[in-house]
């Protein structure tokens, strides 16, 4: 094992996880918001120093929207929308 030498200012993980019954992040828009996060970091330079991941299940799936963790912040959200990303986007800046 080596240390990786990684220093993100934040990090956000976004719910994308799909299974074939029930309620999943990955069907109600977690993909799309992990995507849409992904290509704000790239084009406005936040590369390397904010984060964004997909991750499995969170463990709060509902039928209204994707789960969000923000680190180092320690915030979680659930119900995130495509609507919440200015909301997001504000967090990751601030």
């Amino acid at each position: 094992m080596l240390p990786a030498n990684a220093n993100p200012q934040k990090h956000i993980i976004v719910c994308c996880n799909t299974r074939e019954q029930g309620d999943c992040c990955g069907k109600i828009g977690g993909e799309e918001l992990y995507l849409k996060l992904k290509e704000y970091i790239k084009t406005n330079g936040l590369v390397g120093k904010v984060w964004v991941t997909r991750a499995r299940c969170l463990g709060f799936c509902n039928p209204a929207g994707a789960t969000v963790v923000i680190y180092p912040d320690n915030k979680w959200f659930s119900h995130v929308t495509l609507e919440d990303f200015e909301e997001i986007k504000e967090m990751i800046i601030s």
